[in-house]
């Protein structure tokens, strides 16, 4: 949606222009994961849709779409984040987004693959594993495709010691084990030893989790 909403955009400027007097064009989002990615966006492209450590990145389809809307626009475009919903026509601008969702559309995104989705048993979003070759117990809760043969899962850290859920987190497995994997059910598995490409590479054995959060006692 955030990639979206900036090719759109780009795409109105390379229609409606060119216009006297305009040098550049500043394009501004409110969205972090937009801003801080795009000057790494290109090189996700030349290396297939991962980083320079092989990691899979998603959304690769709409940052193509990106990279050439922002090439043919034929006029410098600057991104520049700010903070949502904090003037008038910020305002403006989530009211009408909210407006349009609010009724159906025939355009698809093709690239889009549906993963299986629960609830987190901790706050705060995922965050990537830092696999130094242990075993640990983990509760998926969400999985999607990232590139053929290999998907990404989102999952909570347990500790036995405390009977507590610790961090979110994701890795990578292959789409075999990914299978194996059902959310919602508890499970040691062993990662692999690299923190900037967590994987994991085989599941030990199916264990008990509690179902919901242990409350803290005063």
């Amino acid at each position: 949606m955030e990639l979206l909403a900036c090719i759109c955009a780009l795409q109105w400027v390379r229609s409606s222009g060119p216009w006297p007097q305009v040098t550049r064009v500043q394009l501004f989002t409110d969205s972090k994961y937009v801003h801080d990615s795009l000057y790494r966006a290109a090189e996700w492209k030349k290396n297939h849709g991962r980083n320079r450590h092989g990691e899979p990145k998603e959304n690769m389809d709409l940052w193509k779409q990106l990279l050439a809307a922002q090439t043919k626009t034929g006029i410098p475009v600057h991104f520049e984040w700010t903070l949502g919903k904090k003037s008038p026509i910020l305002k403006s601008v989530d009211k009408a987004a909210k407006a349009a969702a609010a009724h159906p559309r025939t355009d698809d995104d093709h690239g889009y693959r549906p993963g299986t989705i629960a609830r987190s048993m901790v706050k705060g979003a995922a965050a990537r594993f830092p696999a130094t070759g242990q075993v640990a117990a983990i509760r998926p809760y969400r999985k999607a495709l990232s590139v053929k043969g290999e998907e990404k899962i989102r999952f909570d850290t347990f500790s036995e010691a405390t009977g507590t859920y610790l961090s979110s987190f994701y890795a990578f497995a292959t789409s075999e084990l990914t299978a194996e994997l059902h959310r919602g059910n508890g499970y040691m598995v062993r990662f692999n030893d690299n923190a900037n490409y967590p994987q994991i590479l085989e599941l030990i054995s199916v264990i008990e989790l509690p179902k919901t959060k242990k409350r803290e006692t005063a």
